[in-house]
């Protein structure tokens, strides 16, 4: 008994110990964009949204609606709408109630690396979605390499001109077209010899440089349609990136003196979670106290009341594999409705999602398919012609609602696999 009750003190100061190593340890940083108000990692929006909070004498405010909610809202007040988003794909019904609210004399900005093809059509402008990597910007960052620079280009009378600088990975996506709306903010500057499209592109090239939009606005009504092609500025890595938060309040100066909302109702549910009560408790003193002495009295309880007591030991058996039969009831699901496009789909979407993770590519980015083809050649050493035929030749499955057969269903999905298992 003595000997055992050694035991239990050693374990209790043990636990204790790694309790206060654990409290003392620097925090690991997650890298991940969330843009979450309550976030307070560097891709956050926690810090971000305090500051604007405090220091704009106009309001801002923290909203989950989306833009069809926030234009059905019977309000005589303009407003500043501030979308933030690293794939802001918005639908017809979100692109016209922006443009009512933007006739009607509110300024909206909507700040993502994609907008979705019906806003860019009616706008007239199209935008270069770059994937983003945490470990390339960690990579980056650590072999101290230069930085890219963003040039403001606003108007010269309210705010000079003026370079920020940012790495590549937070700024690498832009604008281009034929023709892009009336007034570019700041600009982006490239090397000739990286980048795509300086041949389709409405920018200004000189000999070696490349100068392409990555914030303009179009006004449209007696309101503004701001564009911002950089969401990861908008963060509070961002925000405490030297002093390029006066790159932040340079763009947010352009809704005037427009009280500001911003919306939350375009990002993922997991960045909406708020914090978990156990966060709450931690933020304030009585209840972190309150929370340590319940666990200490359970710990005490378990050792207090721990007794060896023999029981029955119950026979446990393996459980059952039902993945196969499963599998088959959702097959024999969609051999009844006979809806075999749609099985088309759900596995184009996850070869689709593969592509972008293993290799970078992006196969539902019609504009730019030539690069994609050789690249998914290259990667998996089939014929680049045979695959730009494959995808042409599915995409009106996938989009236009073509209807298929068993066979066809069959010959599409095999093809898939084949990419698959070749990357």
């Amino acid at each position: 008994m003595k000997g055992s009750r050694w035991f239990i003190v050693f374990i209790v100061a043990f636990l204790f110990i790694m309790f206060a190593i654990e409290c003392h340890l620097p925090k690991n940083f997650v890298w991940k964009p969330t843009f979450g108000h309550h976030d307070e990692q560097p891709f956050g929006c926690a810090v971000f949204d305090s500051v604007l909070s405090s220091s704009l004498p106009q309001g801002y405010t923290f909203s989950r609606k989306s833009l069809y909610q926030l234009e059905q809202e019977d309000t005589t007040q303009r407003r500043g709408i501030l979308v933030i988003s690293d794939n802001l794909r918005l639908s017809d019904v979100d692109v016209n109630a922006l443009l009512k609210m933007a006739e009607r004399g509110d300024k909206i900005m909507l700040v993502s690396t994609l907008f979705g093809r019906y806003l860019e059509d009616t706008l007239q402008f199209r935008s270069y979605y770059s994937y983003f990597s945490p470990m390339a910007l960690k990579k980056y960052a650590t072999s101290f390499m230069k930085k890219d620079s963003l040039h403001w280009i606003g108007d010269s009378t309210v705010y000079p001109r003026q370079t920020f600088y940012f790495y590549p990975q937070l700024c690498s996506s832009y604008f281009w077209g034929d023709s892009l709306p009336e007034r570019v903010l700041a600009q982006r500057v490239f090397e000739s010899n990286e980048f795509r499209y300086e041949t389709e592109a409405d920018s200004l090239t000189t000999d070696s440089l490349v100068y392409m939009p990555v914030a303009m606005s179009r006004r449209w009504g007696k309101g503004e349609v701001i564009l911002v092609s950089t969401p990861l500025i908008f963060t509070n890595y961002g925000m405490l990136d030297g002093k390029n938060a006066t790159y932040i309040f340079r763009l947010l100066s352009q809704m005037g003196k427009l009280p500001i909302v911003r919306t939350e109702g375009y990002m993922k549910e997991t960045a909406q979670v708020q914090q978990s009560p156990f966060r709450y408790f931690l933020a304030h003193e009585p209840l972190r106290w309150a929370l340590y002495l319940t666990m200490i009295t359970i710990i005490l309880f378990m050792i207090f009341t721990a007794k060896r007591r023999q029981r029955v030991i119950p026979v446990i058996h393996e459980p059952a594999n039902k993945s196969l039969e499963f599998t088959e009831l959702i097959g024999t699901l969609y051999f009844q409705k006979k809806d075999h496009a749609d099985l088309v789909r759900k596995k184009f979407s996850y070869l689709a999602e593969e592509l972008r993770r293993e290799i970078e590519v992006d196969i539902e980015e019609v504009a730019d398919d030539e690069r994609s083809f050789h690249r998914i050649a290259r990667k998996t050493g089939m014929d680049a012609g045979e695959i730009a035929k494959f995808i042409r030749e599915v995409r009106p499955v996938i989009y236009g609602g073509r209807v298929i057969d068993a066979e066809q269903m069959k010959v599409y999905i095999d093809k898939m696999n084949e990419i698959i298992n070749h990357i």
